[in-house]
């Protein structure tokens, strides 16, 4: 019977679901100080979320002493407004104010001009 009960929470305890993190919840838990004093790029789309599917825009434009200057857009767009094989133009985003730069239209990666007063730059896109 100790046997039994010794196995039954072995077996229990390794039976629970992992808790994975996404890479913008490990920043907000580390309260974004790998990103702090530095102005802040961000490549992302639609699947740029956290686990509530809340936005990597929006939380790192809102995060207290992150400096997010400007986002770039792939393919779909930072928010998805354009469908599959269609250009994505430079803009505002709406929801943050920021310059978006296109990175599915003439060029497929930042240019020079486009770095320009970054200082780092976040990537996050989900991959399947």
């Amino acid at each position: 019977m100790r046997y039994f009960l010794v196995l039954t929470l072995i077996m229990s305890v390794t039976l629970l679901p992992a808790q994975v993190k996404t890479g913008i919840e490990v920043l907000a838990e580390n309260n974004f100080e790998q990103l702090k004093g530095k102005r802040i790029g961000l490549i992302t789309n639609p699947t740029g979320v956290d686990s509530r599917l809340h936005s990597t825009a929006d939380i790192l434009f809102n995060a207290p002493g992150v400096e997010l200057v400007a986002l770039f857009g792939p393919e779909h767009g930072i928010r998805g407004d354009f469908s599959a094989g269609k250009k994505v133009d430079a803009a505002v985003d709406a929801v943050t104010g920021l310059p978006v730069f296109s990175l599915y239209g003439a060029t497929r990666k930042p240019t020079p001009e486009m770095l320009e007063g970054i200082d780092l730059l976040v990537y996050d896109i989900q991959d399947s």
